[in-house]
């Protein structure tokens, strides 16, 4: 039976926690957040898309440049599809090294079994346990708010935004990390005001997993997808 183990969190003691981005690399956006991340002297993890990653090779460069962390988000960022071995080829192309940690598109671990990376012992699978669905909000602040105001915040918490798209449309791609980035400097500015210090998911002890086999639903346990 298919089986794997799904990380939230980190252990919740300390001060780290681990803001994360998905479906990039997606210029000039990404370079926008990647400023913000240089200015306030923290390290994120980019979960990217294996066909952005071919598309724009130069905006992961800078990602690996900076010091941030790669996880591998899939290749087509479509639901369904397990395309996280095609994704893995572009990935260690241009960052050198075999991804350790995955993010399942849509949190569908379904698909996330159709790849042979999947099965690899080392490969980690990570969800989050401050997702704010920032890719639904058109308002920095309401990000802001969802983010320090979510009940799990903590030491070890994982925090789930976005910089990229899985849409096609370069219009979109273009304007839904717009409130992501224009609250990304108040929210680094207030988890430090709180003592907690942003790191890179492999900078985290990860603990308490959940555990998800194939006769369960796409998404965890109280957990509703999202893209």
């Amino acid at each position: 039976m298919d089986r794997c183990l799904i990380y939230r969190h980190g252990v919740r003691t300390g001060d780290k926690v681990a803001l994360t981005f998905d479906d990039g690399p997606n210029p000039p956006r990404t370079e926008q957040i990647l400023a913000i991340l240089a200015d306030a002297g923290v390290r994120a993890t980019f979960f990217v898309g294996g066909k952005w990653a071919e598309r724009f090779p130069e905006s992961v460069r800078r990602m690996v440049a900076g010091g941030h962390l790669i996880g591998n988000h899939g290749h087509s960022l479509r639901l369904r599809v397990g395309d996280y071995d095609e994704a893995e080829a572009v990935i260690g192309h241009l960052t050198g090294v075999p991804s350790r940690y995955f993010r399942a598109h849509g949190f569908d671990y379904g698909a996330y079994f159709q790849s042979g990376v999947s099965r690899l012992p080392e490969s980690r699978v990570i969800d989050a346990d401050v997702n704010p669905a920032d890719w639904t909000v058109t308002a920095a602040e309401e990000i802001v708010r969802r983010v320090l105001e979510h009940p799990d915040l903590g030491p070890g918490s994982i925090i789930n935004l976005h910089d990229g798209s899985e849409s096609d449309d370069a219009s979109v791609r273009l304007s839904r990390p717009l409130p992501t980035i224009a609250a990304l400097p108040r929210i680094v500015a207030r988890l430090h005001a709180r003592g907690l210090r942003c790191a890179r998911v492999d900078e985290l002890e990860l603990a308490e997993p959940i555990e998800w086999t194939a006769t369960r639903t796409a998404a965890p346990p109280g957990h509703a997808p999202s893209l």
